[in-house]
């Protein structure tokens, strides 16, 4: 069994090791910590990532939102054109 470039009987003197520095009473209490400090390092990557998706979907609803705005402002245009032609049409037709 091999982890990365370590072998069984590397982490077996790394554990032993460990033991002999910190002893058996800290070493419950050091893996409770490694564990809350892994927990928390992946809820804040999951809050992240949560944020980011949230942004761009934002972005991308503004996006969307803009698209619709200048067909929504041509149609309106092309609509207040169509009057304003109807009457200089008609005052034409009374000078003659």
């Amino acid at each position: 069994m091999r982890i990365g470039s370590l072998g069984i009987w590397e982490i077996l003197i790394l554990l032993v090791v460990v033991l002999l520095i910190f002893g058996p009473r800290r070493l419950p209490e050091m893996a409770k910590g490694m564990g809350q400090s892994v927990r928390e390092f992946r809820k804040g990557l999951r809050d992240m990532r949560n944020d980011i998706d949230e942004e761009l979907t934002t972005e991308q609803s503004k996006a969307r939102s803009a698209a619709a705005a200048p067909a929504t402002a041509a149609t309106s245009a092309t609509a207040q054109a169509a009057p304003e032609a109807a009457p200089s049409a008609s005052n034409s037709s009374d000078e003659a």
